[in-house]
């Protein structure tokens, strides 16, 4: 039975992570399978069965982990800023769409693809639920907030006796509202898919 002199024990390669004298590597966290693979961001050997496959390559476990996603995470700053933009939106979409009556749909409609894109461009190209969650609130509140102050200011002017006969007519505007703010969701959803 010959020895080979440059044969070197797997409990032996894993130390240090370096290759063997003849090239072999070995996962660090499987010291008894032979690999050709490492890490990309570490440089530690890992075998297939420790890979974690991202966008640029292999990763060991602890390197491939998302920590915090960038897609779905915000800053307190990136909310603020998207729930004001939606908000403000809203407002606009629920202070207009009385005016209009059956057109505003097409306000809404469009005035909500133009809410996603300033929300996009002020808090960054984000998606999920949290994303949709912002925008469709802000719409639909900003629309309530703009269509209260819309009629609370044309009834402030009116006579106190007709600001009781006319509370019932201008509640009856708001679905034309409620269905602006809609179609401005709807447009939203189609501006971010």
């Amino acid at each position: 039975m010959t020895t080979d002199a440059a044969f070197v024990p797997a409990a032996e390669a894993t130390e240090g992570a370096e290759p063997d004298a003849d090239g072999r590597m070995f996962c660090y966290r499987h010291p008894d399978r032979e690999t050709w693979l490492r890490c990309g961001r570490c440089d530690q050997p890992i075998c297939t069965k420790c890979a974690v496959q991202g966008p640029v390559g292999s990763r060991c476990r602890q390197c491939g982990l998302v920590k915090n996603d960038p897609l779905t995470a915000f800053t307190p700053r990136q909310l603020l800023l998207g729930i004001g933009t939606a908000v403000v939106g809203g407002i606009v979409v629920g202070y207009g769409s009385s005016y209009l009556g059956f057109f505003s749909i097409l306000l809404g409609y469009f005035a909500g693809r133009i809410i996603a894109e300033a929300m996009v461009r002020v808090v960054g190209y984000k998606r999920g639920p949290v994303m949709l969650s912002i925008l469709f609130g802000g719409i639909v509140l900003g629309a309530a907030v703009g269509f209260v102050v819309q009629y609370s200011t044309y009834l402030a002017q009116l006579p106190a006796e007709y600001q009781e006969a006319l509370g019932p007519l201008i509640l009856g505007l708001l679905p034309p509202v409620l269905i602006s703010a809609a179609a401005a969701c709807y447009g939203a959803y189609q501006r971010l898919h």
